[in-house]
């Protein structure tokens, strides 16, 4: 079970992974957008002011900011809290802890202990943001009975993973460091086999964290959780600048001129 989870499930997680997201993105971006339906006020005049729109959206949550400030503090902690993990993932498997010391901030040893601390309070602060989630779906009416079995088991999946992380920081014998980290990774990368002395291999609380991630990114391309580029999809549609007619209106050739090319098809008047 443990080669299973660490040598092949990997690479079949990755490929379901990208896959689905290539399907999904290619949907999107093929869909017929049937009428203009630019809602912000005012509606953004060219394409580098829908961008900053979209990034506005993006970073600071502000359309939820608007309607829903409790669930915007609890959402938007959680989601900064989690770009920080995956970020620190990265750069303290991938420079061995000492990112702060190439940067030239601290002594090697002080690197070290900053990403660990980080790592440790961003792991926390995700963990109290995916509890606040879940309350809010268990005991406001509304939004439980707007809630379906799979948004529970999503919450519930993330807040099992980030558990098993935050408690291999917690129990220093039960985690495990960068450097055996980081040589599994580059086994992985240049289809290396992993062998039976790598440490990996012998930390239980490492194979189900990483097998809990690899559910997930099966299941990501295919649930709700893809909402992240989900949104910026959304919100190009929302806020992409106005044109008359809408592109994909009945006789308007999709990336065309915006000419009808059905005779009796009337050009003007797009919905504002």
């Amino acid at each position: 079970m443990t080669y299973l989870v660490l040598q092949i499930l990997p690479y079949i997680s990755v490929a379901v992974l990208v896959i689905g997201l290539l399907y999904r993105i290619g949907r999107w971006a093929n869909g017929r957008i049937v009428h203009q339906i630019t809602l912000t006020t005012p509606a953004p005049t060219t394409q580098t002011g829908a961008v900053v729109n979209i990034a506005t959206e993006a970073i600071f949550f502000r359309s939820m900011f608007k309607t829903d400030k409790a669930l915007w503090g609890g959402a938007w902690i959680m989601h900064i809290a989690l770009f920080s993990v995956l970020g620190g993932h990265v750069l303290g498997i991938g420079t061995l802890g000492l990112q702060f010391y190439y940067i030239g901030l601290t002594s090697a040893e002080l690197s070290e202990y900053l990403s660990n601390l980080l790592g440790t309070s961003f792991g926390i602060i995700m963990l109290l943001g995916l509890f606040y989630l879940l309350y809010r779906r268990m005991a406001i009416n509304e939004v439980k009975q707007i809630s379906a079995p799979s948004d529970y088991a999503h919450l519930l999946l993330l807040i099992a993973i980030v558990s098993v992380g935050n408690l291999m920081r917690f129990v220093p014998e039960w985690g495990i460091h960068y450097e055996p980290v980081r040589d599994y990774v580059v086994n992985l990368l240049t289809f290396a086999p992993v062998t039976a002395d790598m440490e990996v291999m012998h930390k239980p609380l490492f194979v189900i964290h990483l097998l809990l991630v690899q559910v997930l990114m099966m299941i990501l391309p295919f649930s709700k959780l893809l909402h992240i580029p989900g949104m910026f999809a959304h919100r190009w549609i929302l806020t992409r600048p106005l044109v008359e007619p809408a592109p994909g209106l009945p006789g308007i050739p999709v990336g065309g001129s915006g000419h009808a090319v059905s005779s009796g098809q009337s050009t003007s008047g797009g919905v504002q």
